[in-house]
């Protein structure tokens, strides 16, 4: 469905009708351009094209001056300028909150009309729904947008100024207790499922999980090669439609090369000769595709775990858990932030400076009283 400020209409005759100003006329009013079509995707998308070859031109920037729709500068911004530069499902996190928060609210301004005042009573109207860290990410969109525009003179001076924002908190993830775990792996054993193995023992990402082929399992040195992962991405401009792409992992940090474990190797060496697998075959295969989709793991895990009575528990679960387990066992943080692919230690710390409940028993354990009388000996 057309969103407010787009310019796209259903017209009586079935088909829909998209608007772009295209120059001015000689008393300053907008001379238009239309284009049609039968469905409003495809409407949508010719006139994203449009308008991005428009805009893109600096001489043609006059002609929308004063009167560009914040949604027309979005599109533009985010088709030409952003999503060549990052990668898909980043794309299609910043193309679902410019529609489902942003547009909604401000799309059929005048991007050069809008005014701090406004961008902050946006930021309070979110905060009401959405979580701190969602929030801060739409802000840091909007903010980018903003300076994008200013910076091709669709703006005199960036409307987001001084925008106050509730403080984001960083929750402690859902780790599995050591007797979570044991139930799990037990129901993992049983039903011959050593993919979920990789993630509890090795911190896997689903994505990169799904991508793993045999030639990245190197038995001889007991390595495991994280080159790629398993991506869900828009098709076009609609984030609603998907496809399945093998592509990079999350960051250039997380093409990493992981120690395999001993029972590991064994349990892949198994499955290996079991299915006669070569070099180039995918590790966990699809029904439908050469590989398994990262939607799969996730519903097959919410069907195990509901089984098992595990309340909160997802694939990324088991990655906490991996990294919870190494800490527990003396793993310095610096040594596990390679194993999981981040950027540095200072991430590693901020996600998992966390005790579980049985960490914390066994310190508190160690407080012994100093009093005889506390104790029950006799001095």
């Amino acid at each position: 469905m057309p969103r407010k400020g787009e310019n796209i209409y259903h017209r009586k005759d079935g088909r829909w009708e998209g608007r772009y100003i295209k120059g001015r006329k000689p008393d300053g009013r907008p001379r238009f351009g239309f284009i049609y079509g039968k469905q409003y995707s495809e409407v949508k998308k010719r006139l994203i094209v449009i308008k991005s070859e428009l805009y893109r031109k600096p001489d043609c920037l006059p002609i929308a001056y004063g009167s560009i729709k914040l949604c027309d500068w979005a599109d533009y911004w985010l088709e030409a300028e952003i999503r060549p530069h990052v990668r898909p499902e980043t794309y299609a996190g910043y193309r679902r909150n410019l529609d489902n928060h942003i547009c909604p609210h401000m799309g059929g301004m005048a991007i050069a009309d809008i005014t701090p005042l406004q961008v902050q009573h946006l930021a309070d109207s979110l905060s009401e729904t959405l979580a701190p860290s969602t929030l801060h990410g739409i802000c840091r969109l909007l903010k980018s947008m903003f300076g994008a525009a200013a910076e091709k003179g669709l703006l005199r001076c960036t409307p987001y100024q001084n925008i106050r924002l509730p403080k984001s908190r960083c929750k402690s993830p859902r780790v599995l207790t050591q007797t979570e775990q044991r139930k799990l792996e037990e129901e993992i054993f049983s039903n011959n499922e050593p993919e979920y193995l990789l993630c509890l023992y090795m911190g896997l990402r689903v994505g990169e999980l799904c991508a793993l082929r045999w030639e990245d399992v190197d038995f001889e040195n007991g390595i495991l090669h994280i080159r790629h992962a398993v991506h869900r991405v828009p098709l076009g401009t609609e984030i609603s439609s998907t496809k399945l792409v093998l592509g990079v992992p999350k960051s250039e940090f997380s093409v990493r090369d992981i120690p395999l474990p001993a029972f590991l190797s064994a349990i892949l060496m198994e499955k290996k000769i079991a299915e006669n697998g070569a070099p180039k075959d995918f590790l966990f295969k699809g029904t439908k595709t050469e590989c398994r989709d990262p939607r799969t793991m996730q519903q097959k895990i919410a069907r195990l775990c509901k089984k098992l009575d595990l309340i909160g528990v997802h694939m990324h679960t088991l990655r906490h858990t991996f990294a919870t387990r190494c800490l527990e066992n003396g793993i310095q943080y610096e040594v596990l932030s390679e194993f999981l692919g981040h950027s540095s230690p200072q991430i590693t710390l901020r996600h998992y400076a966390h005790c579980t409940p049985e960490t914390k028993r066994l310190n508190i354990e160690r407080i012994t009283p100093v009093s005889a009388h506390l104790t029950g000996k006799k001095g």
